[in-house]
């Protein structure tokens, strides 16, 4: 929703789906298993919502190459935002 303007709606759509599909096996499948989530939450959280937010944000430069800087700042904060949103609900959603 708030990625810049001169990125066409159906560009959106595509990277709402494909950024993460490109993290999320890795986060609920990998991570887990390779940072023993069950001892040490905290840590793995810490891991797996960087690895993510900093994986999208490389995809999304290497797929849309923004000709303007000002709007490539704009949108990895969006990027940035929704990750941060995603984990907010999700720990939500655990806590209950």
């Amino acid at each position: 929703m708030g990625l810049s303007k001169e990125t066409p709606i159906g560009r959106r759509i595509f990277l709402a789906f494909w950024l993460t599909a490109c993290t999320y096996p890795i986060v609920i499948l990998v991570l887990p298993i390779v940072l023993d989530a069950s001892n040490n939450r905290m840590h793995y959280l810490f891991v797996a919502e960087s690895f993510a937010m900093v994986t999208e944000c490389i995809l999304f430069v290497w797929v849309c190459k923004p000709k303007f800087e000002g709007l490539l700042w704009r949108d990895l904060m969006v990027i940035a935002g929704a990750n941060m949103a995603s984990f907010l609900v999700g720990e939500i959603w655990w806590l209950q």
